[in-house]
């Protein structure tokens, strides 16, 4: 069948228009968005330093990281856009493991280009606050625990409280998180990843998973002006959820920011976490941090053991390393009585009576 010019033209733009989308998508691996307070401006007004931080994988066929970010402060409540920025990226941080450790089978490449984008801003003293936003499409393909990962798009968002509160909230600054955000997790492997953080006006600090946000589309990619909250939670995938990201063997201690638990399946992982600020007991604020994990077909030689052996016939245990790593040759069991040890690969052990057992 022939076609006319006319139709390889329309074909061939339709194919371009494909194309540029696809480019301009697939490459967002997290981000963050946080504000510091410099201290009174102009006029009565007070001065912040927002900061954008926008991460994406080294091994990325995806988009380049932009040179402009479209950032938008919103007036609280309502959503009424109080102002517009054009953000040019100050500079691009790599964060690369270089040493991944003698222990771990078959290490992954784990590297991240950081886009950092800063503007200092003065806003009038407000009530409610303010909310400022960025939106952007899309996510990498292929993410483990969200449907359609190559079409949702993400919102990265930070709150300055208002001056309704019994404390000075406005004159406030985001937490900053601890984590170098390249740990190796290891499938089926039990780990702990710190995702604590500090805070400079030294308020108390609480964890917890919380929903990330979906943002712009593939018709859009980059707007130049965010959509104001509330904003849409992406769709998990089954099996798991924003309060269970990595399944439910994975869990965040509220109080230390810790991630831990066995690792699932190997693949990535969209992780988001708030840190809520308490300053004299009173809640003034949450800070939220959304990245991609990514888990790995790995092995640690380590010990890799059940949170719990309980048995309710008899004294009598068998156990075994759950750690599948071919780096393990040896064995050197304690049963944390005297005396009781074992050096075989799954030692059965009578202990002489009830009790508990606290192993390191």
């Amino acid at each position: 069948m022939r076609m006319d010019p006319a139709s390889n033209r329309l074909l061939l733009i339709l194919i371009g228009l494909s194309f540029g989308l696809s480019v301009q998508a697939r490459h967002i691996a997290g981000g963050e968005m946080s504000y510091t307070y410099l201290g009174p401006g102009t006029d009565g007004k007070l001065k912040y330093a927002i900061t954008l931080r926008l991460y994406r994988d080294c091994q990325s066929t995806g988009a380049q990281l932009d040179d402009i970010a479209y950032i938008t402060i919103f007036d609280r409540p309502g959503g009424a856009a109080v102002m517009n920025l054009a953000v040019s990226r100050d500079h691009i941080e790599t964060l690369r493991l270089t040493t991944p450790g003698p222990c771990i089978d078959n290490p992954p490449i784990v590297c991240y280009q950081v886009g950092v984008y800063v503007k200092t801003v003065e806003l009038d003293p407000s009530k409610f606050g303010y909310d400022i936003s960025y939106q952007r499409c899309c996510r990498i393909e292929n993410i483990s625990n969200i449907v359609n990962s190559e079409i949702i798009g993400t919102t990265y968002t930070a709150t300055i409280p208002g001056t309704n509160s019994e404390i000075t909230a406005p004159k406030n600054s985001s937490p900053h998180f601890n984590t170098s955000d390249t740990v190796i997790i290891c499938e089926n492997n039990y780990f702990v990843y710190d995702f604590s953080a500090y805070d400079d006006d030294g308020d108390s600090l609480t964890y917890a998973f919380d929903q990330p946000f979906d943002g712009a589309d593939r018709q859009n990619p980059q707007p130049t002006m965010a959509a104001p909250p509330p904003y849409s939670a992406i769709p998990y995938d089954f099996g798991f959820s924003f309060n269970k990201p990595m399944g439910d063997q994975v869990v965040i201690d509220p109080n230390t920011g810790k991630i831990s638990g066995v690792a699932p399946a190997a693949g990535i992982y969209v992780v988001t976490v708030t840190v809520t600020e308490r300053r004299n007991g009173k809640v003034i604020n949450g800070h939220r941090k959304d990245l991609h994990i990514k888990v790995t077909p790995c092995t640690i030689a380590a010990a890799t053991l059940k949170p719990n052996y309980i048995t309710c016939d008899g004294f009598t245990l068998t156990f075994r390393n759950l750690s599948n790593s071919p780096l393990i040759k040896t064995f050197d069991w304690d049963f944390g009585l005297p005396g009781a040890t074992s050096t075989d690969e799954r030692p059965t052990y009578t202990f002489p009576d009830a009790g508990v057992t606290v192993h390191a």
